[in-house]
């Protein structure tokens, strides 16, 4: 009965210190254990072992992989040393101070030499409670290091505590091979892939996998794209870089950091057109390094150039001209009227495409400068403001999206997921400045399809809700962002609580004025799109039907 009563009045104890204190995590011994776990007063370094939940072991390895094979080693090397090797990919570790109420003024926590101070990525936590014993939150290991030194010193530069990490990282599994960038990197349903690669792939399309990865690949002039799927580490899907080489005597390459990583191999100098043809190997890794590498087996083959089609071609063109030589008055007269005809409508139908690409153009132009003017605004209230922190972080992600918006520019069509995906980014750094609420809603027949929007039509009308409905109600603004289904129909909403507008009067936001500009354009190009416009005291709405777009 004491035992219970004890541990009754221990629950409530770290209830009542959870609720005081925000910044302490409690968490269940059930699915974390201290790694070293050796009883001592003194301050010291351990790593907390987050084991996977049923969730992550039966979800996350469709689209990212994980390791949940590899267990976490610990072995003690020297006074307060301790070699550490575990999987990269694995059961997420946590990196802790224990007894920190023992540690001395101006002590130094460094990783890989370079001094940091307490997690940065969870400012909210400063302690994490496991067993009743509270430890100090440190830093974010880093990813993609085949080993890690974490070091505790005190302010004499001696040493208290340190952890030697050796990584063990699983191979990267590509996820599709492609001709084209495909832009849309992190798509589920790869059949379209599948049917694509079919008419650039001379060998027989063979998969043995349930993805859009040929067994192997023959090509000619194509330019290939070779995607990975995403990493799964520190408990959440993250952006990763990928090595790879042609060869095991070709130069590691490294990419971009990317949530679903991929690499074109580009017909240039210096990179592999000066190939000749035979079998080629394609070898990819975390970190480059030789001796947990995957591998992916192509083919420069030309010799289609002198196949049967191609000489068949050659062929028929030369008994034309046979031919024609028995009528050769009648012949060579129709082929003029019918060369000049067709020239002149051709002509014609190329100088009215030219014209309209030029209006299309000419109206992206002035969309770029408008959206910069936006985020440049953003950026200088928060300066204004002092808000440095905030500031770096809209900074960094403006960077982010300004790329993504300069790639996708110049393209007239660009898969829905790449502009949802800009779209939210968007919203995420104006909410940092404004504060307001938002919500993005989509049906999941809008998730199985792989459809195309025109690139930045729906951004402008997403930044006038934005600016001109809802950055001076704080938190009491709400942005709501649905895209859903109707029959063959893409229907697209955007509503704001703000004041509203007369819609019969001409504003000052050029945000829908554009768009409309830009609607009528694309509706000479044979699309079918309409914007109703609907705003009153309750908010504004702007509803985009792509009409018989499924």
């Amino acid at each position: 009965m004491k035992k219970r009563k004890y541990a009754l009045m221990l629950f409530f104890l770290l209830v009542a210190i959870t609720h005081l204190n925000a910044q302490t995590l409690v968490l269940d011994p059930a699915g974390s254990r201290f790694l070293i776990d050796e009883k001592t007063r003194e301050p010291r370094l351990d790593l907390i072992v987050h084991s996977f939940t049923t969730h992550e072991k039966r979800d996350i390895p469709r689209y990212a992989v994980m390791d949940t094979v590899t267990k976490p080693t610990v072995s003690n090397v020297g006074p307060s040393v301790y070699h550490v090797t575990a999987g990269r990919m694995a059961e997420r570790m946590t990196l802790v101070i224990r007894n920190p109420a023992s540690l001395p003024a101006d002590y130094v926590l460094k990783v890989d030499g370079e001094p940091v101070r307490t997690r940065e990525d969870i400012p909210d936590i400063a302690y994490y409670q496991l067993n009743g014993e509270q430890c100090n939150a440190a830093a974010l290991l880093p990813f993609r290091s085949d080993s890690t030194t974490v070091s505790l010193f005190d302010s004499n530069a001696r040493l208290i505590s340190q952890l030697l990490i050796s990584w063990i990282y699983p191979k990267p599994e590509l996820f599709y091979v492609d001709v084209r960038h495909h832009y849309a990197a992190d798509i589920r349903d790869t059949s379209g892939l599948r049917q694509f690669m079919h008419f650039f792939n001379r060998a027989p399309n063979t998969y043995s996998k349930p993805n859009a990865v040929p067994d192997s690949l023959s090509i000619a002039e194509a330019e290939p794209v070779f995607g990975f799927k995403r990493a799964y580490y520190d408990g959440k899907v993250r952006p990763s870089r990928i090595s790879y080489r042609i060869g095991k005597k070709g130069q590691w390459i490294g990419t971009t950091s990317e949530i679903t990583p991929h690499f074109l191999l580009e017909h240039v100098n210096g990179n592999w057109s000066w190939l000749v043809d035979g079998p080629y190997e394609i070898q990819y890794s975390y970190t480059a390094n030789e001796r947990n590498y995957g591998s992916y087996a192509f083919a420069i083959d030309h010799t289609w150039i002198n196949s049967f089609a191609y000489n068949a071609r050659t062929l028929l063109w030369l008994v034309g001209m046979v031919l024609m030589t028995k009528l050769w008055l009648t012949t060579i007269l129709a082929g003029v009227i019918m060369y000049f005809y067709f020239r002149k409508r051709l002509r014609k139908a190329r100088d009215q495409a030219r014209k309209t690409n030029l209006e299309l153009q000419s109206i992206q132009s002035q969309l770029n400068p408008h959206f910069v003017f936006n985020a440049m605004g953003s950026l200088q209230g928060l300066i204004n403001k002092s808000e440095i922190d905030r500031a770096n972080t809209y900074l960094t992600g403006f960077s982010r999206l300004l790329r993504n918006t300069l790639q996708n520019s110049g393209r007239e069509m660009v898969p829905l997921d790449v502009e949802m995906t800009n779209i939210e980014n968007y919203i995420q750094l104006e909410q940092l400045r404004f504060g307001f609420r938002y919500a993005i809603a989509t049906d999941e027949t809008v998730r199985q399809t792989q459809l195309e929007v025109p690139s930045l039509l729906i951004q402008p009308v997403v930044e006038n809700a934005v600016k001109h409905g809802i950055s001076g109600l704080g938190a009491a603004g709400m942005l709501e962002v649905t895209f859903k289904t109707e029959h063959e129909d893409l229907l697209i909403s955007i509503r704001d609580n703000g004041h509203g507008f007369d819609t019969d009067r001409q504003t000052q936001g050029k945000g829908l004025a554009l768009t409309h500009e830009r609607i009528k354009l694309l509706n000479k190009q044979k699309y079918r799109i309409a914007m109703e416009v609907a705003s009153g005291n309750e908010g504004t709405i702007v509803i985009l039907t792509f009409k018989k777009w499924l």
